[in-house]
C-alpha cells in the first residue's frame, strides 16, 4: 500500500487517494500514539505508548455508536435523524436519554439512575427582549 505522509506540527499524517488513514506523534522520549482512520475520516483505531487503545465503530452518517477500550469501558449510542445523540448505555448499564428542540438544543435528559435534567415540552420560542448593561457599583 502507496501512502503520501505529511508532517504538521510535529503529527505524521499518512494519506491513501487523498484520504487520512494513519497519524502518528512521537515525543523525544518515546512517548507517543497512533490513530487509524476509515475511508470517512472516522478514528477507528486509537493507541498510545503506554497500550491503551480505543476501537470506535460508526453509522453510515458518521455518528460514534460504538465504543471500546483497553480498560473493558464500552458504550453504545444511538440517533435521531437530524444527528442529535438520544441513547446511550455503557458497559455498566447505566443509561441516559436526551431530547432535543428543533435547532439541536439539547432541552431534556434523564439517565438510569433517576435524575433529570431541563424541562419536558418547553417551547422552541425564544423571547429577545433589550436590556441596560449590568454594572457593578462601588460601596
Amino acid at each position: 500500500m502507496k501512502l503520501t505522509k505529511k508532517i504538521i506540527d510535529g503529527i505524521e499524517e499518512y494519506f491513501k487517494n487523498g484520504v487520512k488513514k494513519y497519524e502518528h506523534c512521537e515525543d523525544s522520549d518515546g512517548n507517543g500514539w497512533w490513530s487509524e482512520y476509515d475511508s470517512k475520516g472516522n478514528e477507528v483505531h486509537f493507541k498510545n505508548s503506554d497500550g491503551y487503545e480505543v476501537w470506535n465503530e460508526y453509522d453510515n452518517k458518521g455518528n460514534n455508536i460504538h465504543f471500546k477500550d483497553s480498560n473493558g469501558n464500552e458504550e453504545w449510542r444511538e440517533y435521531d435523524n437530524k444527528g442529535n445523540q438520544i441513547h446511550s448505555k455503557d458497559s455498566n448499564g447505566f443509561e441516559w436519554w436526551s431530547e432535543y428542540d428543533s435547532k439541536g438544543n439539547i432541552i431534556y435528559s434523564k439517565d438510569s439512575s433517576g435524575k433529570e435534567w431541563g424541562k419536558k415540552d418547553i417551547s422552541d420560542v425564544v423571547e429577545e427582549v433589550d436590556i441596560e448593561p449590568f454594572t457593578f457599583k462601588n460601596k
